[in-house]
């Protein structure tokens, strides 16, 4: 028959109270929408209204199709949520005939309104916390941990029934729920397509039904959370999170799986690359989220460092670095600790030269002779020039070349006695000091640089040898490398033709199902129908039978009641009489024709169409019923007919039966045999990578070795080297130590220069 439309149940529910058969629906208030009619929420198999009866609020979920053992499904799936009492669930009542739509009794469901936030409203909220949905992601485990070990699937695992209820998820929609006492069955519904496999079938129907969707929901949590822009960029809460069917479909032109790939976070594209290698398999063969999954961290990977360097390497420039930062960053190349023992030679110790001239001021040297003579002397030769141009008559031109070559004799003299002070032989002795001081700095200065540019010489042939064996090593990593990914690409190449061998596999189970299906399957309903159709027979005969001995009750019955003993409300003698006088007598002559007497109006002719109505219910209640002989002898008319029909329908129940499980076993020993043959290939190809890895460490240890015994071989002579390079340090520290103090002599003796000596004579 017809089912009911969302139409049809939008217009039964604006009456609730004609609709509903449960108290509480029935004096409940549905929520409007704008316009003042019921708002359901629809989907493929049902619509849901929101009803508030009193303080609470309930959800009744009206079927759009019909199943055939819905109440026998719903039945087992409410014992069982009783029985393991989860948090995520919610328990309900199935009402077989629960709403009234156009005449006609039609199921529903009865559960309490979950009040929260649907998964994909919630997530959408929190993009931009990262650590919100690492902790949803927590959360979205542990409920699955909880369904998998009260041996649930809940069949339809999606954005929309899962709903945030604080800290935790609540599950609705329960119409393709899996539970132990349903084993055997097949599925009523796909779920969701942007949730499920695309190779799911009626068939796939057991524990593992939400193994898929549960990895849809996490993968998706955990890439939000390292890449909020995923849900802008590939419109996230448009019937999805971030994936979609085409996505599992066709992973190889999937944008979103491409963006995940090139993540930077490198727990994330292990992540995804786990899950992407699941779309290749069956439904049945899809892992459970077990809790040991690469754990996500928000910050991005750093980039890895190569074998060998610090992480400043990068930042440093390798010629310009001064040389105890070369020194120290090769006495870092290569594995292993270092033989060779690098001290940082002294450093620059210009800050005790500076403190050296912090010091108080230093007292001048002074000239020890006198200079008063040379003062007379000069004043005198002057004088007598001044005098002579007075009393002898000389030109002017002689005058200034008198008085010049008299200025001219006093410097010369100031100058032979500026020589011939005591004073100048200590300040001579300073010089000739100064200079075979400054000869011996540049001459250390010299070894210094000899020394340094040996050892670095030497250090350079090291390092160009642990180079070398290093680039060996590289070499033979890189050639490991490279053997180890050919025989992981012979793995994936064989591995994806197993896969394709059990998606056929998988293919082929269903279609044999489907033809059993077809054929036993389909002859079930048909023997139904047909033993319907006799007992709809059998009840019609003896209703044709019965209904002239209850006619004849009641109408008996009825005429047994006369009007005018009745006490019917309204109607006194004068009625009485009128009715009388129009030949309505008895409770049988009641029809609606009793408003044509004068004075019956419509409340007077309501009152005694009641009263004969409850007079034919009593009449009714203890009418006659069929003889144990004549109900005998019309249920053995029919009882052969439907034996009959019974026992083949029976047979056929169990030729069914016996070949769906054959069937399955089959399969499934077929697919126990595809996993064996996955397990020995990838064994095999974990003992060909070990060879591989142990040859590699083999030879890796004898470059080591080599590497070893190479610098413990320039060990000596490197530390000699260093040896005498402190040692020439120590010994232009010392000299440098007295240049400085040689420099703060010089400033005492700075003062006897012939400057200052004229000074000294003009200055008294």
């Amino acid at each position: 028959m017809a089912w009911p439309t969302p139409q049809d149940y939008n217009e039964a529910v604006q009456n609730p109270r004609l609709a509903f058969a449960d108290a509480d629906l029935r004096s409940g208030q549905p929520a409007l929408d704008k316009i003042g009619l019921p708002r359901p929420i629809s989907g493929g198999f049902a619509c849901v209204y929101k009803i508030q009866s009193g303080g609470s609020l309930w959800a009744a979920r009206c079927f759009l199709s019909e199943v055939t053992d819905q109440q026998q499904r719903y039945d087992a799936i409410s014992k069982h949520l009783a029985a393991v009492k989860l948090p995520h669930t919610v328990q309900f009542s199935y009402l077989p005939g629960g709403i009234k739509v156009q005449g006609k009794m039609y199921p529903l469901v009865k559960m309490q309104w979950v009040q929260g936030e649907s998964l994909s409203a919630f997530v959408g909220r929190s993009i931009g916390y990262p650590e919100t949905l690492l902790s949803l992601a927590k959360v979205w485990m542990r409920l699955l941990s909880d369904l998998k070990g009260a041996q649930i699937a809940h069949g339809d695992l999606q954005h929309g029934n899962v709903i945030v209820v604080g800290d935790q998820l609540r599950l609705l929609d329960y119409d393709g729920m899996f539970v132990p006492s349903l084993s055997g069955k097949h599925s009523n519904e796909f779920g969701h397509r942007n949730y499920q496999l695309p190779t799911r079938s009626r068939w796939d129907y057991g524990p593992h039904l939400d193994n898929f969707s549960a990895w849809v929901i996490y993968v998706s949590l955990a890439a939000l959370a390292v890449h909020p822009e995923l849900w802008a960029k590939h419109q996230g809460g448009d019937e999805c999170l971030i994936f979609r069917k085409e996505d599992f479909a066709h992973p190889e032109s999937s944008a979103v799986l491409a963006d995940l790939n090139s993540s930077p976070n490198a727990q994330l594209r292990i992540l995804v690359e786990v899950f992407v290698n699941l779309f290749n398999l069956s439904p049945q063969d899809i892992p459970s989220l077990d809790g040991n999954l690469t754990k996500i961290t928000v910050t991005s990977s750093p980039r890895p460092a190569q074998a060998g360097t610090d992480w400043w390497s990068d930042h440093v420039d390798r010629k310009a670095a001064p040389p105890a930062e070369r020194e120290s960053e090769n006495a870092t190349v290569g594995e292993g600790s270092p033989v060779v023992e690098e001290r940082s030679p002294i450093g620059d110790l210009g800050w005790i030269i500076d403190s050296l001239s912090n010091e108080k001021a230093v007292e001048q040297a002074v000239f020890k002779r006198g200079v008063k003579e040379i003062r007379i002397l000069m004043a005198g030769s002057m004088a007598l020039v001044a005098l002579m141009s007075i009393l002898v008559n000389i030109p002017a031109s002689q005058i200034a070349v008198l008085t010049s070559c008299a200025f001219g004799l006093n410097l010369l003299f100031c100058y032979v006695r500026f020589k011939n002070d005591p004073s100048q032989a200590e300040f001579t002795v300073f010089k000739k000091e100064s200079h075979a001081l400054a000869k011996r700095v540049r001459e250390q200065q010299t070894l210094i640089d000899s020394i340094s540019a040996e050892r670095s010489e030497f250090q350079e042939k090291l390092l160009t040898a642990e180079r070398e064996i290093n680039e060996q090593k590289d070499r033979l990593t890189n050639s490991c490398q490279e053997e180890l990914n050919a025989a992981q690409a012979e793995l994936d190449s064989k591995l994806k033709t197993l896969n394709h061998r059990r998606r056929a596999l998988s293919s082929s189970e269903t279609e044999k199902l489907n033809s059993i299906q077809n054929t036993l399957g389909n002859q079930i309903p048909d023997y139904n129908r047909r033993i319907a159709a006799i007992d709809q027979r059998e009840a019609d005969e003896k209703n044709k039978v019965l209904a002239p001995l209850v006619d004849y009750h009641i109408n008996l019955y009825l005429r047994g009641h006369r009007i005018s003993e009745s006490g019917v409300p309204g109607i006194g003698p004068t009625y009485q009489s009128r009715l009388a006088n129009s030949g309505f007598l008895t409770a049988a002559d009641v029809t609606w024709r009793v408003s044509n007497v004068q004075g019956i109006g419509p409340a007077r002719q309501a009152a005694l169409m009641r009263w004969r109505q409850d007079l034919e219910n009593m009449a009714r209640a203890v009418a006659p019923k069929l003889s144990p002989a004549v109900r005998q002898g019309i249920e053995d008319k029919y009882r052969q007919e439907r034996s009959s029909l019974e026992s083949a329908k029976q047979q056929c129940q169990a030729q069914f039966n016996a070949q769906i499980t054959s069937t399955r076993q089959y399969f499934a020993d077929a697919r126990q045999l595809l996993s064996d043959e996955e397990q020995q290939l990838r064994s095999s190809c974990a003992q060909v990578k070990n060879q591989i890895q142990k040859d590699r460490d083999t030879q890796t240890a004898q470059l080591d070795q080599k590497l070893i015994a190479g610098r413990n071989q320039a060990a000596p002579t490197m530390n000699d080297l260093t040896q005498k390079l402190q040692q020439a340090q120590k010994q232009m520290f010392g000299l440098r130590w007295q240049t400085a103090k040689r420099e703060k002599d010089g400033q005492r003796v700075a003062s006897l220069r012939f400057r200052n000596y004229l000074l000294k004579i003009v200055k008294p």
